[in-house]
């Protein structure tokens, strides 16, 4: 029995290093200094270079672009730490290959990492609302697939009104820019590397869920289903 434990408990710790290899942002999430990173807020830590005056206005940015998630998630449920870069090599050191931002969760636990593009109000509200949207999926609601990539995508650009994939207007589909493609990608392992590719995807999986709201009584029946644990779409 005690050989058993102790295969399993070695098992599980290879499983997390080699994760950690892998993702080397999961590793800086648990030892951010171990990475260069020094903490600039209770949620938010920073590369050690980045000048005092631009910390405080990422502060300010974080703080915004959380309370514009918060007019769709009122609540926050989310446990979320931020990891910002103003430099290629240390968003190369935490795994960064080009976007922007990435959320790594799962249910209520997550880690954003910011790549010096990153850096802003809009970014992190699309960033941040992913978080939230996970948390009231729950690590088996995600695992089990309950919301399709474009989907979770799409809402984050409608949540932090992102203006490079809508068009100006309050609600409605008036403000899709571009009509989705049937085969818009479910799966997240898909989607990265299409959108990778096409940006547009973006606008696309934004007006999709744009239609499916206006079918099912607008946006909040998003939140309805969230927490029933009903699929989506």
């Amino acid at each position: 029995m005690r050989v058993s434990l102790l295969a399993i408990v070695a098992g599980a710790a290879l499983g997390a290093a080699a994760l950690m290899w892998f993702y080397p942002v999961l590793a800086a999430g648990i030892c951010p200094r171990c990475f260069g990173l020094q903490r600039a807020a209770p949620d938010l830590y920073v590369e050690a270079s980045m000048p005092a005056a631009d910390r405080s206005t990422l502060i300010a940015l974080t703080k915004s672009a959380r309370a514009q998630v918060a007019t769709f998630y009122p609540d926050r449920r989310a446990h979320s730490l931020m990891l910002a870069c103003v430099t290629s090599a240390c968003n190369r050191r935490l795994g960064g290959r080009g976007a922007a931002a990435v959320t790594y969760s799962l249910g209520p636990l997550a880690i954003v990492r910011l790549a010096p593009r990153g850096l802003s109000k809009t970014i992190l509200a699309h960033e941040l609302t992913h978080t939230e949207t996970h948390a009231r999926l729950g690590a088996l609601g995600q695992i089990r697939g309950q919301m399709p990539a474009w989907f979770d995508e799409g809402l984050s650009v409608l949540v932090s009104d992102d203006p490079r994939y809508l068009n100006p207007g309050r609600a409605g589909m008036e403000r899709c820019k571009a009509l989705p493609q049937p085969d818009l990608p479910a799966s997240p392992f898909k989607w990265a590397p299409r959108a990778g590719r096409d940006n547009g995807l973006y606008a696309q999986a934004a007006c999709a869920v744009l239609i499916w709201a206006a079918h099912k009584g607008g946006t909040d029946a998003i939140k309805v289903r969230l927490e029933t644990g009903a699929r989506f779409p």
